[in-house]
This record gives C-alpha cells, structure tokens and sequence, in this order.
C-alpha cells in the first residue's frame, strides 16, 4: 500500500484516537466494577462513583487495567499490520504509544497509571512508564523500518493524533464534567 494521507487516513486517525480513549477508559471501569466498586467513566478518566478503595491492591489493579489493554492492542495492531501491510490501521498502533509517552509526561505533574502503580511496587514514579513506552516505541520503530515508514509520516501521525487528542481532552473537559 502507497503511503499517503488522505481524507480516508485522517478519519481512521480520530477513530483510532476516539475508541482507544473509549477502550483504555472502559478497561479501568471493568476492572473497578469487576471488584465491586461503582464506577464512573469520561473519555479521559475513570473514578470512584463513590467512598474509597478496600484495599490499596484493586486501586493499583484497576490503574492497571488501562495500559494493559492499551498495550496487549498495540501488539495485536502491530501483528496485524506485519501480516497485511494495511497502513490504514497504523494509527492504532501509533496511538497506543502515543497516549504511554503523554501519559508518562503529565505524570512529572500529576503520577499517572504506570507512574501510580511503579511507585506503589517500590520502583520509583518511573521504571514502568518508561518500560512501557520504550516497548511500544520499539514496535513503532521495527514497522516503520519494515513498512518504510518515513520520520515525515510519523511526523504527520503525531501531528494528526495530537489534534484529535485535543479535542478529546477538550470534550472530555467541557462537555462531560
């Protein structure tokens, strides 16, 4: 397949961006339900619907199950697209790193999943986050190299996932708080 963004690609873009938002959130809320507690979910966050949790473990449990499925889709992505060559679904596997690395920057200011639950283990707020985005930057390089991926469409990627987060973040602020 020829590289090439098109209307097509951006659209797959904000869908990729918009469900693995939805999914990475909806994994927290399970998780949480799953455990008993009662549940609350935007497109950017999940919580307690109310009290606290029973024990410091479903906290770090529930945390978990976010990035866990973010990441087990971003290798079923990238298996996918080694087997097809379909460079449509790339966004999808772009993302996963994409939302880790985001994720692992705003826990400089606020610890995040992998930061939360590193730092719980005893590892300090950074051994997982950067093990986890140094895993899914290690997929993002190895198909680029095999799909010939260029920096200027990874560029582009970044560039058209960082609008669509915005505007997820944005809705997610504005609209359903």
């Amino acid at each position: 397949m020829k590289l090439s963004i098109n209307i097509k690609y951006i659209l797959i873009t904000a869908v990729a961006v918009v469900s693995s938002f939805f999914f990475h959130e909806l994994a927290h809320l399970v998780a949480g339900e799953l455990l008993g507690y009662p549940m609350k979910m935007t497109l950017n966050s999940t919580f307690l619907a109310e009290g606290e949790y029973a024990n410091p473990w479903h906290q770090q449990l529930v945390s978990a199950a976010g990035p866990i499925f973010t990441i087990v889709i971003s290798f079923v992505f990238f298996y996918i697209i080694r087997k097809t060559n379909n460079t449509y679904l790339y966004p999808f596997l772009f993302f996963g790193f994409y939302m880790r690395f985001m994720a692992m920057i705003i826990s400089i200011i606020h610890p995040n999943d992998e930061a939360r639950i590193s730092a719980w283990l005893g590892l300090g707020y950074w051994i997982l986050p950067l093990l986890v985005c140094f895993t899914l930057l290690f997929l993002i390089i190895k198909i680029s190299k095999e799909q010939k991926y260029t920096i200027k469409f990874n560029l582009i990627n970044y560039l058209l996932t960082s609008v669509f987060v915005a505007g997820v973040v944005l809705t997610d602020q504005y609209i359903f708080k």
